[in-house]
């Protein structure tokens, strides 16, 4: 995981759907049922809570079992009647490196039930997927969606373009190494969140479809790792991800 991409998922619908969160917190735990990770046997489980601080602002504290944690902080301003703007910034830890992610969006009620938004976000990365040494990844995001609310029912839809920077790296060990690069390549995220409101639960189901422009990233091995010295080249893989979670505001 690169970005914690599911913690803002939920906040944007938290803040923007006409099923706003109404109570002063809300935690979520979630499961991940279907993924790239899954095929293999890792199926990730997410926990996290978003506490109102003021009127306008809140703090986000999240966890997985995959070594992940993050802290955040957002606050709201209104701009005008059905206009808002959203900034949001947070700290994240990874067993291999930490990363740092800004965002401002905004946010139009275009009726009673539906609300557009758009914005930027950037995210500045320490760790590689590939547990190697590398440089700072630099991430400028694109975000784009809408929030419909019908009843107990929300319907939530995000989309990211992303532009990541290349990387380069190298990690050490007895008698050899790996030298790995990558290109800098573009990636699209799209997200859909359908939640269903029982007095103060909130179950929902998320599907994201994450489809990358990257065509390989190319690790030349040195022995012990590699007898001939040849590179290797490693697939970036799109990915089809299900995942059912369940709130609760109090």
């Amino acid at each position: 995981m690169t970005f914690s991409r599911t913690s803002l998922s939920l906040l944007m619908a938290g803040l923007f759907s006409g099923a706003a969160m109404a109570a002063p917190v809300e935690v979520y735990i979630e499961q991940e049922l279907s993924s790239n990770a899954t095929d293999e046997s890792v199926y990730k489980t997410e926990a996290g809570a978003v506490i109102d601080t003021s009127e306008n602002g809140y703090v986000y504290v999240g966890f997985d079992d995959q070594g992940w944690l993050a802290a955040g902080y957002g606050h709201s301003f209104a701009l005008s009647d059905g206009w808002l703007l959203g900034l949001y910034g947070e700290l994240g830890k990874w067993e291999d490196g930490e990363e740092m992610l800004l965002e401002a969006v905004v946010d139009y009620q275009l009726v009673d039930n539906i609300n557009l938004f758009a914005g930027y976000g950037y995210n500045r990365s320490g760790q590689t997927p590939e547990l190697l040494s590398d440089t700072a990844i630099n991430t400028n995001q694109f975000i784009a969606g809408t929030s419909m609310a019908f009843g107990q029912f929300s319907l939530d839809y995000t989309y990211t373009h992303e532009k990541r920077d290349g990387s380069n790296g190298f990690i050490s060990g007895p008698g050899g190494g790996v030298d790995f690069s990558q290109d800098s390549y573009r990636t699209n995220e799209h997200e859909v969140v359908f939640s269903m409101y029982i007095d103060d639960w909130r179950p929902y189901v998320k599907y994201t479809y994450f489809n990358s422009g990257a065509d390989s990233a190319e690790a030349i091995s040195s022995s012990p790792f590699s007898s001939n010295n040849l590179p290797l080249y490693v697939p970036v893989d799109s990915d089809h991800i299900w995942t059912v979670g369940l709130a609760y505001q109090f």
